[in-house]
């Protein structure tokens, strides 16, 4: 990755829908204030059977999201 990962902070916590786990991405910073606010929400990415594989997907999403856009 070629983006500063200490400016980001990235929620892979994934949601509890139809008996999978649904992938999706929080991305946010946080201000000189301490304040912290949203860069991106991906919304759902993709279902799995398995919470971890639903947060390893959604970490590397958003670190590809992050490459792309901060690169």
């Amino acid at each position: 990755m070629h983006f500063n990962s200490t400016r980001f902070i990235i929620d892979p916590t994934p949601r509890r829908a139809d008996g999978e786990y649904m992938a999706h991405a929080r991305i946010s910073t946080s201000r000189a204030d301490g304040s912290e606010y949203d860069i991106h929400l991906s919304g759902d990415l993709a279902g799995f059977d398995a919470r971890e594989d639903a947060i390893a997907h959604a970490k590397i999403w958003a670190q590809e999201w992050l490459d792309v856009c901060f690169g």
